[in-house]
């Protein structure tokens, strides 16, 4: 089966986006003035960052078998999705949960009729994320604020 190369091509990616993003940040300044960070609560790499660190708790929290039942109940009703659906696509695509609430909102977020699965297989041709946003119409931000609503608050943990 081909689960692991997509899995690959998309934690590759995520590497090389967040690099990218490091890059522009410390090559901005100068040009945006002294003493101003280039990033902006709304910027494009800000709003990756902080769906990236979204993505990670939400894989975090699904490493044991109650932290992941938790989160496919969480997941289901936010996405409108049934839990075996979203195990499914955890084992047929070979993602985090939190990769896969990445991909429903970047889909959810579109205007083109994209699905999840459209989305991942951009990730698996090697796009980027914010090639993806852009081709899609997609604000990052939007995205990021989305993210946030799917991880599970301290209190309740």
């Amino acid at each position: 089966m081909t689960h692991r190369p997509i899995q690959a091509v998309l934690r590759t990616s995520l590497v090389t986006a967040c690099v990218a993003c490091i890059a522009a940040g410390t090559l901005m300044p100068a040009a945006a003035g002294a003493g101003k960070s280039a990033a902006t609560k709304n910027s494009p790499e800000t709003a990756l960052h902080r769906i990236q660190r979204a993505v990670a708790r939400i894989d975090a929290e699904a490493k044991t078998p109650e932290g992941e039942a938790a989160v496919l109940k969480r997941l289901s009703g936010q996405l409108a999705a049934s839990e075996d659906s979203l195990k499914q696509q955890h084992e047929v695509w070979g993602l985090g949960y939190g990769e896969i609430a990445m991909a429903y909102g970047f889909a959810k977020a579109n205007r083109k009729g994209k699905t999840p699965a459209d989305v991942v297989a951009m990730r698996a041709d090697g796009e980027g994320w914010l090639d993806i946003a852009k081709s899609l119409g997609v604000k990052v931000d939007q995205v990021a604020n989305r993210m946030n609503r799917h991880v599970a608050s301290p209190r309740l943990r």
